[in-house]
């Protein structure tokens, strides 16, 4: 949970100081410094979310340690909430004059955030105990490769993405069919970890009119490192040609062979890398492609999207809490009576809540939620 809160956390952190300034709203003064420091501490741990991920359930201790970061977290998340109601109050009702001379109105939110400050100082430091390995550091076991994804999916198991993937789905077929346009299409899906860049490339993979249009789909699971030669084997491979060359070099040429004229959809699926020198060999043994073919890359970085040359970029938002509960409810209740569920709905909604918006969240938290819940009583263990 802690690995998808983070980043969302660093990300509004940013935002409501911007909003603040940008509605010359005063209401929270003088914490700039605090919320940097704060966004500097979770960059840092942002960092070793992974290795400790991985380790949670080996070692208790590191679990207990990722239960106090995501109970910071949440309490972030409550002041950001506050922060931003005031300033939609402030900039609605013009009080803000007003606002700043009644101290009790704005004054709980430095307080709040000084007070996270020095408790994420606090886990900073408890952090060096793990010694964790921090993301782009040699892996220590089997256990850092990375989940490998495929295109297929049921779609019956996804919920609140049918506005992204009509609108995704007019953008790749709008794009592909515009007559006088040249080139390769690069569109890229944008959104935090655990929002479903994933889910929605294979929605969109997998759609009738997608599979009619291309003469040739091909999905690639890239992660992190970029594998050069791996990526080039699979593209080939996918595309029914043997890759056995062991050079990068002639991978490249036969990959340009093979697309070369034909209109092709190319899904890379999360995608990491920021060294345009790993993509351009790639890039430019596609060019040739057939007018129409479109190469969708999932990421989670504006940063990566504009290396890979985006053309066009989806922003990828969060869904609804009720569409987290619907998905945490399929994953929890499964094969259980509607009395017991009905029985725990209450608490289960407000766990939804908690997802913030991110159907990995929603899975992982349905999963537990679930795992609490006995069959035969309503009661919680």
């Amino acid at each position: 949970m802690a690995e998808l809160i983070v980043p969302k956390i660093i990300d509004q952190l940013s935002d409501v100081l911007m909003k603040q300034f940008g509605e010359k709203v005063n209401l929270v003064m003088g914490v700039e410094e605090e919320v940097a420091n704060i966004s500097s501490k979770l960059a840092t741990i942002e960092k070793v979310l992974h290795d400790a991920e991985r380790r949670r359930l080996k070692d208790r201790s590191v679990g207990i340690w990722l239960e106090k970061l995501e109970d910071i977290t949440y309490e972030m998340d409550d002041v950001l909430d506050e922060w931003n109601f005031k300033i939609h109050r402030a900039k609605n009702e013009r009080t803000h004059q007003n606002a700043r001379l009644q101290p009790t109105l704005w004054i709980k939110v430095p307080q709040k955030i000084k007070k996270i400050n020095a408790q994420l100082e606090l886990t900073l430091k408890e952090a060096d105990q793990f010694k964790f390995i921090t993301s782009g550091g040699i892996p220590d076991s089997q256990d850092f490769k990375p989940i490998m994804t495929t295109s297929i999916i049921d779609e019956s198991e996804v919920y609140g993405r049918a506005s992204d993937k009509d609108a995704l789905l007019d953008q790749v077929l709008s794009k592909s069919s515009s007559q006088g346009r040249d080139g390769v299409q690069i569109i890229s899906v944008v959104g935090a970890g655990g929002s479903g860049k994933t889910t929605l490339a294979q929605l969109l993979f997998n759609n009738d009119k997608v599979q009619k249009h291309f003469e040739l789909r091909n999905w690639i699971c890239v992660s992190d490192p970029f594998d050069q030669k791996r990526v080039a084997k699979a593209i080939l491979e996918n595309a029914g040609k043997s890759s056995h060359e062991a050079e990068l070099d002639p991978l490249i040429r036969r990959i340009k062979e093979t697309f070369s004229g034909k209109r092709f959809l190319l899904v890379l699926d999360d995608v990491w890398t920021e060294d345009d020198s790993k993509w351009k060999p790639f890039q430019y043994s596609l060019k040739d492609g057939a007018p129409g073919s479109v190469i969708l890359v999932t990421t989670r970085s504006q940063r990566v999207a504009t290396v890979m040359g985006s053309t066009d970029t989806h922003h990828l938002s969060l869904i609804s809490d009720s569409d987290c509960w619907l998905i945490m409810q399929r994953i929890a209740f499964g094969g259980r009576s509607g009395d017991l569920c009905k029985k725990v709905e209450i608490i289960g909604q407000k766990i939804a809540e908690k997802c913030k918006g991110l159907p990995l969240a929603a899975k992982t938290m349905g999963s537990l939620y679930g795992s609490k819940i006995p069959y035969s009583s309503g009661r919680m263990f």
